[in-house]
């Protein structure tokens, strides 16, 4: 047999006893765990396990199988988000400033939607603002609450009565600071 078209290395064409101890230097490593750069690697592939929480009537509910991830944001999202940061600031100073304007006992606000999210009391205020209708978001407590800017109780009521007949619930009632 001509050994000079073999595709095996010199080192192992010449003598076969070298060839066994080779492939045992090469597979050792691997046997023994001399590289846990593969045990990294294939525990970085698993989904982390979820936190416990000791006190779970404490803590928000989370959807089973979310994994928690770092937050990315796009600059256009920032933005917006703070064009309607700064548009829920000037509207909390206008309907304040229209609170202090109205006589003492006659400041009425509609509500008009309470939420458990930021986010779906901010899609209600889009879809009101849309309609013409001035709201502000004040959070109390786990709640969102969705109210008209202060006014005197016939404004009041018939805005809540367009809501109404828009198919938003909504009642009138005193500001909180008359409470």
């Amino acid at each position: 047999m001509d050994h000079s078209d073999s595709l095996f290395p010199i080192a192992l064409r010449k003598r076969p006893r070298r060839r066994a101890w080779l492939l045992a230097a090469l597979a050792s490593p691997l046997l023994i765990g001399v590289f846990p750069i593969l045990d990294i690697a294939q525990a970085s592939r698993q989904r982390p396990a979820p936190a416990r929480i000791a006190a779970p009537d404490a803590a928000p509910r989370s959807q089973p199988g979310a994994i928690d991830r770092p937050a990315t944001i796009t600059l256009g999202a920032l933005i917006e988000i703070q064009r309607r940061a700064r548009e829920q600031r000037r509207a909390m100073a206008a309907s304040e400033q229209l609170a202090a304007d109205l006589p003492p006992g006659e400041s009425w606000q509609a509500q008009l939607g309470a939420f458990s999210s930021a986010d779906a009391a901010e899609r209600q205020r889009a879809r009101l603002i849309e309609a013409g209708v001035p709201v502000v978001i004040r959070q109390e407590g786990a709640l969102h609450r969705l109210r008209s800017l202060p006014a005197v109780r016939a404004e009041t009521e018939g805005l809540c009565a367009r809501a109404q007949a828009g198919g938003v619930d909504c009642f009138v009632r005193r500001t909180a600071d008359e409470i």
